[in-house]
């Protein structure tokens, strides 16, 4: 009896060790998972702002040249 009873609280000791570390693995995967997301998110956004600027100065660019062609066309007329 004294065997079996050793047995079982050993058997108990291993289970509350097994989810133990099994909690803790899940916990430390989550928390990666969260910085590996903050990290994507961040990177997302960091790329939609230099797609913006990169719009902006093409937009930019491109009325400027609209009012060069402009400024030399109202040149020629004046000729």
């Amino acid at each position: 009896m004294r065997r079996k009873e050793q047995d079982r609280l050993a058997r108990m000791d291993a289970d509350y060790q097994r989810r133990k570390e099994m909690a803790e693995f899940t916990m430390r995967r989550e928390e990666r998972m969260k910085a590996a997301e903050e990290r994507t998110v961040k990177s997302v956004w960091k790329g939609e702002g230099k797609r913006r600027r990169r719009r902006n100065q093409m937009v930019v660019e491109e009325h400027r040249k609209e009012e060069s062609s402009d400024d030399e066309a109202n040149s020629d007329d004046g000729n």
